[in-house]
């Protein structure tokens, strides 16, 4: 799957601009030229008109992490956005036939009883892809000084995620250890590899922006032995393809899970 991920960028975050119709025509020329491999816009906040042009233009999958779902952190983590208006777009992607991933950072001020009521509203909101991240904090901004967490907390919470949402995706992103942090995120129930990066495509990863991208070790060659090491296998494109569909007529046939394969993306 191709996620195309940036920041939320005020001319798009308004529905009503051309920003929503340039990424709607992104993903369709996307789609065109990987001969129609599902894609995912991960925008920030995007309207009902935005969602309206993304699902138009044969886009899948919507990505738009709470972060948190503890209104008063959610408060301090996004001043000026709305925590209901956030949410509300996912059930707008829903109701377009988008599939939704949503997620939560680690390490922002949250303790165990606000991660419990994470998980609780994700099941609520029946997403279709489930992820937890720890926060990386990136110079030049309000949080740089803000101590990284322990990663071990991550992968407890993504024990947990598998628990909780046993026939739905959840990712081991290479975004926060690279590499070497994917062994354990698989074994902790993840079954999607995510934010793979081409030495020479040009492109930075979100969390940590070079790791591991120069020598290499974020391709699905990198990927493969690890996957290997634990019994794992790839799964073909069409098992993904399948599981979109199941999971769009909501049949619950989880093809991924039950075969013991992973995705990448």
């Amino acid at each position: 799957m191709i996620d195309l991920t940036l920041g939320e960028d005020p001319e798009i975050l308004d529905s009503g601009t051309s920003g929503a119709e340039g990424i709607a025509e992104l993903a369709a020329a996307v789609r065109s030229a990987t001969r129609g491999l599902p894609v995912m816009v991960s925008p920030g906040l995007a309207g009902p008109s935005a969602l309206q042009r993304y699902a138009a233009a044969g886009v899948d999958w919507y990505a738009c992490y709470q972060e948190t779902h503890c209104r008063a952190l959610f408060e301090r983590l996004r001043p000026g956005q709305s925590f209901d208006a956030r949410w509300q777009a996912k059930l707008d992607a829903q109701r377009l036939g988008l599939l939704v991933e949503e997620g939560i950072l680690c390490g922002v001020g949250e303790g165990i009883p606000e991660i419990a009521e994470s998980v609780a509203w994700m099941r609520k909101l029946d997403a279709d892809q489930v992820r937890v991240m720890s926060f990386i904090p990136q110079p030049g901004t309000p949080m740089e000084n803000h101590s990284a967490p322990d990663f071990r907390r991550e992968i407890h919470v993504l024990a947990v995620l598998r628990l909780a949402f046993p026939d739905t995706l959840i990712p081991a992103s290479l975004d926060v250890e690279g590499l070497d942090g994917l062994k354990r995120r698989l074994e902790a129930g993840a079954n999607v590899v995510t934010s793979l990066i081409a030495p020479d495509a040009g492109m930075q990863g979100v969390a940590n922006a070079g790791l591991d991208i120069g020598n290499a070790r974020r391709t699905a060659e990198a990927v493969l032995p690890v996957l290997r090491s634990l019994g794992l296998n790839p799964a073909p494109e069409q098992h993904f393809q399948l599981w979109m569909e199941n999971r769009r007529s909501r049949t619950g046939c989880s093809i991924v899970g039950r075969r013991r394969s992973c995705a990448l993306r």
